[in-house]
């Protein structure tokens, strides 16, 4: 597939090509009732020219920006291809994103057009402040009956009737590698986002640079379920889903994920590690509550409980464990991906023994996305793999992941002084420490700036200890702590339904800070000193979207954590551990 895309000028035409090659195949799938429904690379290609005929009936021009700020649907990808066959671009904003953010990103790269979820987050702001007029504001659904005398994004299709098919041909064929396709607001963990763009060259070379590793195949069926605002689901699950041929379908929101899986039958699932880590102590929860001969059968056969293991026991257990499970997650599930954020060794090497492997990749929004990659039939838990074939990657001095290639982007929008030094060299400075090993494959420690310092001057990454502290099964969230301190602190949420289960429905508080005292120092073990998490204190709430201290992508906003809890964590220099309220004990 990767020759046929590299004679491929523009996302669009890569579109409609495939869908010339199989019109008749199933391209995309959605929710309908308990079960699925397909739509045909013909139809599919059909409403994405009518949609784009629509934009150009609205005068919309080459490289006028069009916010396309909704959630996961069929319609989202139909409306993105139909800006970029134009030659407009694509600006994808979280649906979720607060009023301060979208008001800096609106001032920074001044939509001509609008294409909003519904008139819930168009009311978010007056009028006036989306800085669009009406006419080209189109709404995918209404919640009320009267949205503001809006259009659908369906109006379009209405709108572009009648139009010469040569008028769309030729502004298609104006459209080109080094055109600019997208730029993604990057949703970060500090400070402003920043517009990174993108070309149809940088997306299209970091399709064929991944490929070798991840073997995207035509009529495979890949579940769609991380916001396709986030440029990991869009170069993967989008993007290369697409114009490779595979059959993309759309589960119904995160929270439906198993149930969806059940449903669409997909085989490749593309997700980031939280997701594993909760189907890891899911999965761990269940065979830990086995009763009887079976459950120590299946326990001793993966590890999990010392004893005696027969001959046969393990293959055993893994054939009885694996063969549910995928039965669970709709009987065809080959492999999963996992990226935008480290995956903790033990989750990958538990689901590669049992024949589900995680394919853990690396990347940055700068990179379009993907940098390095586990090849699927040479998986190193605990790596990120190796850079892509089409990339040059090296270790700067101080430890610093440095890369450079045809998938890099063309800079920041309106921000030449931070292009420039990210860009320094020629080379981009992806601000995490990494290294090689003998082999080639990557290892991730920590972004650069999140490096603690303790006051013994050592350098500890504290996503090393976190994922380390998640994948326990007590644990649901945990927030490491200890610039300047002579130990490291935690902020942990635990698991409170276990720890009800294995105390009570009451239990005493001692009792819970003995047993998460335990499993803290077990997850730990192997660590130097310096890395052991010396003091704890639970949080009254879990970190969410909702609060602002998770990003849309479920990472961590570590600086708004720390201003939320600025108490909790001052009384971690006093005293050992802290109530589920905040006091001291």
């Amino acid at each position: 597939m990767a020759p046929q895309l590299a004679s491929i000028p523009s996302l669009g035409a890569g579109l409609f090509a495939r869908c010339e090659r199989d019109p008749a195949s199933a391209i995309a799938w959605e929710r309908s009732g308990d079960g699925y429904l397909p739509t045909s690379a013909a139809n599919f290609a059909a409403q994405v020219r009518r949609r784009a005929a629509g934009l150009l009936q609205l005068g919309l021009g080459a490289g006028d920006r069009v916010l396309l700020m909704a959630r996961n649907a069929m319609d989202w990808a139909l409306m993105d291809f139909a800006i970029l066959s134009i030659g407009a671009v694509t600006v994808p904003v979280y649906p979720n994103f607060g009023q301060r953010e979208l008001h800096y990103i609106l001032g920074d790269c001044a939509p001509s057009c609008l294409l909003l979820e519904d008139d819930a987050i168009y009311a978010r702001m007056p009028p006036q402040a989306w800085g669009v007029t009406g006419e080209r504001i189109f709404l995918r659904q209404a919640k009320t009956t009267e949205p503001a005398g809006l259009r659908s994004w369906r109006d379009l299709e209405t709108l572009g009737q009648g139009m010469d098919d040569v008028r769309l041909e030729e502004r298609l064929a104006r459209v080109e590698r080094a055109s600019l396709a997208t730029i993604v607001y990057t949703s970060g963990t500090t400070g402003w986002p920043k517009g990174v763009m993108l070309s149809h060259g940088n997306i299209l070379s970091n399709i064929e640079g991944f490929l070798p590793y991840v073997p995207l195949r035509p009529g495979q069926r890949v579940l769609s379920v991380l916001p396709l605002s986030h440029v990991f689901e869009r170069g993967t699950g989008h993007f290369g889903a697409y114009l490779l041929g595979l059959e993309v379908a759309y589960a119904e929101r995160p929270e439906t994920l198993l149930r969806d899986m059940a449903a669409a039958h997909p085989e490749i699932v593309i997700a980031v590690p939280r997701v594993f880590q909760l189907l890891y102590q899911r999965l761990q929860r269940s065979l830990m509550e086995r009763r009887g001969w079976t459950g120590r059968l299946l326990r001793r056969g993966l590890g999990l409980e010392a004893g005696r293991v027969l001959p046969g026991q393990r293959a055993l257990a893994r054939r009885l464990v694996v063969d549910r499970l995928r039965r669970q997650l709709g009987g065809r599930l080959r492999y999963f991906v996992s990226g935008g954020a480290p995956l903790e060794a033990a989750i990958a090497a538990f689901f590669l023994d049992l024949g589900l492997p995680i394919v853990e990749g690396y990347g940055m929004t700068e990179a379009s996305p993907v940098i390095a990659a586990n090849p699927l039939d040479a998986i190193r838990p605990g790596s990120v793999g190796r850079f892509l074939p089409n990339l040059e990657g090296r270790i700067a001095a101080d430890g610093e992941i440095l890369v450079r290639g045809p998938s890099i982007m063309l800079g920041y929008w309106n921000n030449s002084s931070v292009t420039a030094e990210t860009l320094a060299g020629g080379w981009l400075h992806t601000g995490d420490i990494g290294e090689l090993d003998a082999d080639g494959y990557l290892h991730i420690t920590d972004r650069k700036k999140d490096l603690i310092v303790n006051a013994g001057g050592e350098n500890i990454p504290p996503q090393k200890i976190e994922m380390r502290l998640m994948a326990d099964p007590y644990i649901e969230q945990a927030v490491v702590f200890g610039d300047r301190l002579p130990y490291l602190v935690a902020l942990i949420y635990p698991q409170w339904d276990l720890l009800h289960d294995q105390l009570g429905a009451e239990p005493a508080e001692r009792d819970v800070q003995r047993l998460l005292r335990q499993h803290i120092e077990a997850a730990l073990a192997d660590l130097p000193p310096f890395e052991q998490v010396r003091r704890f204190a639970l949080l009254p709430e879990p970190c969410s979207e909702a609060n602002g201290t998770l990003t849309p992508t479920l990472k961590i906003r570590r600086r708004q954590v720390a201003e939320r809890y600025q108490e909790l964590l001052a009384s971690l220099e006093r005293d050992k551990v802290s109530r589920p309220d905040g006091r001291a004990c």
